[in-house]
This record gives structure tokens, sequence and C-alpha cells, in this order.
């Protein structure tokens, strides 16, 4: 009975414990009473991901084909330059069904809702994201047209 009393006193520390570290994760910090953003956007343009610790860049033009949109993004400037065309996953994150038309955060104010990932599928296709739908798909490196360029890299 007494072990079995120890291991109880033992789970509810944890359960304790694992329950205040869950509270201060990024998402969902309190600051003054109101839950901080996940996205915020400097002036500049670029916008900061609290959760991932990224920043984003939004392309100007929503039709480019894969290597005018890896083009663009590795020689983007902005806020002293290190983007790079996101991964699949990285694209998958922003996805919030139904948060805004094109099924992103609102700060997200993109012309298209098809984005171009880094990724290759093979010699001739590389992979993107539907924010339209929340599907992964490929297509043609010379295809364009409704396909947007976001950039990222790591917060500085």
């Amino acid at each position: 009975m007494a072990r079995w009393h120890r291991l109880s006193t033992i789970a509810l520390i944890f359960l304790v414990i694992w329950g205040c570290a869950r509270s201060s994760s990024l998402e969902g910090q309190m600051a003054e009473g109101k839950k901080q953003p996940r996205f915020t956007k400097a002036e500049n343009g670029v916008i900061t991901d609290s959760v991932t610790g990224l920043d984003w860049y939004i392309g100007p033009n929503p039709n480019n084909n894969w290597h005018q949109a890896k083009e663009w993004a590795e020689n983007l400037t902005v806020g002293g330059g290190g983007w790079r065309l996101p991964t699949v996953a990285e694209l998958k994150a922003l996805y919030q069904k139904d948060a805004a038309p094109n099924n992103m955060d609102p700060v997200f104010q993109t012309p298209g809702v098809w984005a171009w990932s880094g990724e290759l599928n093979n010699s001739w296709s590389a992979w993107g994201f539907a924010f339209y739908s929340g599907l992964v798909g490929w297509h043609s490196m010379n295809y364009g047209n409704g396909r947007e360029v976001l950039a990222v890299r790591s917060h500085r």
C-alpha cells in the first residue's frame, strides 16, 4: 500500500510539473491579460511566427514559376537577407482553415493561394502547398499561373 501511495504521489507531482510547463509554451502566453498573437508583422513587411521562430515575407507577384520563386527568395535582402523557399512542412504549418479567405492568419495578405516549396519532386517538378484546399501537390517547375512565393528564414 505504501508503494502505491508513493507512486501516486510521484505521478501527481509529474502531472503538476507537466501542466505548468505546457502553460508556459509560446503559443497562448499571456501578457498584461491578453493573448499574444502567433504572427506579428513589422513595418518592413517581415512576418514573425512566435511559435516556430521563423520569419516570413510575401512575394509581390502571384504568378511565379519555381525558378523565378527560388531566385526571388534567395536574392531577397529585406531585413538583412538569408531568405529561402520554405519546406512543405513549413507551409503546412501556416494553414488555418477558415482563418481568412486564403486559409492563413489574416496577417498573410497574399495575392495567391498556392505556394512553392524548395523541395523538388523530380528533375522537372517541385512540391508546393494549396492553401485553398490544405493539400500538398507538385507542378512542373515551369508552370507559374497562380503560384505564390513565400520566403522564409530563421528569425534574426
